[in-house]
């Protein structure tokens, strides 16, 4: 039912343990990996295919807006989640129903959020970040209007590389347009670039976004490996530079998702010791 679009960079080790996590606890998900490394990871990426042959992997292009819309326009999946190679599917889903996904009003049905999701940290503070009313909760779902929250609140933030499924139509009204644009302005070929853009369609896409009732995904941003959107924080906690990862990952060292830490996530982009989980 959904395809998972995975951005990836530079992060073999991270890499193997959002694909592990995917595998093991969001199991209908169809897996593609769109990757661009620097020379001094691609033994690394050779090795991470051999192990993960469930994948498919894509080299990016010199377009990776393209990259995406053919990944969107091919598969015959209804929905498409994306990912970013630093996230972690940390517990099971509950069943997604395709009541929940095609409802019109529904822009997205969002994996990072839940009523556990509370807090935004931002230049080295941290602030409440709670909807400011829930339209509908039940057993299985969560529903709330994305325009009665402050925009750029998690809670209002509805276009989301980070763990959103989208109906693939949607998708590609949204990229139909994103490609032509990209033939005329020489933007960075970066995930970060892609989620600036679809915000264009913010006001034009329906208001209401879903969950679960708590978060099944947290984003664990521990390195950085993209020059663009510097104002994104990393490793302000637990900071591990790529380099020493990669040479953890070639002497054959993996992250075990069941030692990992996941007791306390308030927040879509929490910093994770994932290093707890090397084994």
């Amino acid at each position: 039912m959904i395809t998972s679009i995975i951005f990836s960079k530079d992060r073999p080790l991270q890499l193997d343990l959002c694909l592990k996590s995917l595998n093991k606890n969001f199991p209908d998900s169809e897996n593609i990996v769109i990757y661009k490394n620097s020379e001094a990871f691609e033994e690394a990426h050779q090795k991470l295919m051999s192990e993960h042959s469930d994948t498919e992997f894509w080299p990016q292009s010199h377009s990776l807006f393209k990259d995406v819309y053919l990944a969107i326009v091919n598969t015959d999946r209804e929905y498409i989640c994306f990912f970013t190679d630093d996230d972690i599917v940390y517990n099971p889903l509950p069943t997604i129903r395709k009541d929940m996904l095609d409802n019109e009003d529904v822009i997205c049905f969002s994996l990072r959020m839940g009523l556990n999701i509370n807090q935004r940290s931002h230049e080295g503070s941290t602030f409440e970040d709670i909807p400011a009313q829930l339209y509908e909760i039940d057993k299985y779902t969560v529903y709330w209007n994305k325009t009665r929250n402050t925009y750029g609140s998690y809670w209002s933030y509805s276009l989301s590389v980070d763990g959103h499924i989208f109906r693939k139509n949607d998708l590609i009204e949204m990229f139909d347009e994103m490609c032509y644009l990209n033939e005329r302005y020489d933007w960075e070929q970066t995930p970060n670039r892609i989620e600036s853009v679809m915000q264009r369609f913010w006001t034009d896409t329906p208001p209401i976004m879903a969950s679960f009732p708590e978060s099944v995904m947290v984003n664990s941003p521990n390195n950085r490996v993209q020059d663009s959107h510097l104002s994104n924080k990393w490793g302000e906690v637990y900071n591990y530079d790529q380099e020493a990862l990669l040479e953890k990952y070639m002497e054959g060292k993996r992250i075990n998702l069941d030692l990992l830490d996941f007791s306390d996530i308030k927040c879509p982009h929490t910093e994770i010791d994932i290093m707890k989980g090397l084994v």
